[in-house]
């Protein structure tokens, strides 16, 4: 079609997180738009993407190659806008995107402040807080994926408020409806406890680990996900003496048929940007426990904060304080009891159709439309 404005998307690489979530459901709902999607690093993909036009630029996970390597496709491609995903793809974007296209826009999947405080100390620290705080400002708009990441952007990182909006993630309930009825690819005992996540520090499974031992509670619990704390998780497992009551089973290409015959989720992590295994378990009417991180989950079950040592029930599940594993302990020995599990799991399933796929592309679309057209 004549005309069309051609739309270049960025990310690392095609991993299981929430940006790769987000950018498959945005480009689903792209119709016949001109869309490239741009991957920075090589590597099979771990989630099925829609098919548009790929680019693999190798850059190794080198922020310089990122950036110089983007610079030459984008000066090919001559874009009207780019759009990137998490904090690498954010950076280059915000360097080489003003250069060749009318409009770009940044993508920020994480609360940025915790999540680098989590993992860098020092001069390291200081350099990648001072980056986007630097460049972000150069993009045309930044999309936060939660109000917490918005807030931590605005005053953490001195964004503009007006330069910065909220768009979450969205789901499509109909299909992770139908996932959860497929049979599961493990073996499962007839009622148990599920947690999803990366297993890196940030998800807080040695906290979850502490609490569960500290709440003995008579299902056992079963972890889905695969990284570089396994080992350590296991010896923390089998120090504690549950070795026959928490299961690592690691990744799994499709974890709705086993967190959809759970009796409730618990996350125990310490940040989170729009927390998609919580969202994904309510869309299959699974209560939730979770700690209020920074930022999504309080946001997601619509709960006041938490003071130290208290269980809240919000109106979509319970939450409790990050870190605090006495709490954790007994929100999980609360949530053994039948009547909250099903009066929460209803209230969880009832809370995600706000955040229903189609409507939640339609509002990325209408951004990148205008921006595209420099309306």
């Amino acid at each position: 079609m004549a005309g069309r404005k051609r739309i270049v998307f960025v990310i690392n690489s095609i991993l299981t997180g929430g940006a790769e979530g987000a950018l498959a459901t945005i480009l689903r709902a792209a119709g016949d738009r001109d869309v490239h999607l741009v991957t920075l690093d090589a590597g099979p993909d771990r989630r099925r993407m829609p098919a548009v036009p790929r680019h693999c630029l190798g850059a190794g996970g080198s922020l310089a190659a990122s950036i110089r390597l983007l610079d030459g496709l984008l000066a090919t491609l001559k874009p009207d806008l780019v759009v990137s995903f998490l904090v690498r793809a954010n950076i280059a974007t915000a360097i080489a995107g003003p250069r060749h296209a009318r409009a770009n826009v940044l993508c920020e999947r994480m609360h940025l402040g915790s999540h680098l405080a989590g993992r860098y100390r020092g001069l390291k620290l200081r350099l990648l807080r001072a980056l986007p705080r630097l460049l972000y400002p150069r993009a045309d708009r930044v999309l936060a994926v939660s109000e917490g990441v918005r807030d931590d952007l605005v005053a953490g990182f001195g964004l503009p408020p007006r330069l910065v909006a909220t768009i979450p993630n969205g789901y499509d309930l109909a299909a992770i409806a139908a996932a959860g009825l497929r049979p599961p690819a493990v073996a499962l005992p007839p009622a148990f406890i599920v947690a999803v996540g990366r297993l890196v520090a940030a998800k807080g499974f040695a906290l979850l680990i502490d609490a569960y031992r500290a709440a003995d509670p008579a299902l056992p619990l079963l972890i889905l996900g695969e990284g570089p704390l396994h080992a350590d998780l296991q010896a923390r497992i089998d120090a504690a003496g549950l070795t026959h009551h928490i299961r690592l089973l690691g990744h799994l290409d499709d974890p709705f048929p086993v967190v959809a015959r759970a009796a409730f989720l618990v996350s125990a992590s310490h940040n989170e940007g729009f927390p998609n295994a919580i969202a994904e378990a309510m869309a299959l009417a699974r209560p939730i426990v979770a700690t209020d991180c920074p930022s999504g989950p309080a946001e997601l079950l619509g709960a006041p904060a938490a003071a130290a040592g208290e269980v809240v029930e919000a109106p979509h599940g319970l939450i409790v304080p990050d870190g605090d594993t006495a709490a954790l302990a007994a929100a999980l020995r609360r949530m053994e009891a039948p009547a909250i599990r099903q009066r929460l799991g209803a209230a969880a399933r009832a809370r995600l159709d706000d955040f229903g796929a189609e409507a939640v592309a339609g509002r990325y679309w209408r951004l990148f439309d205008a921006l595209a057209a420099g309306t």
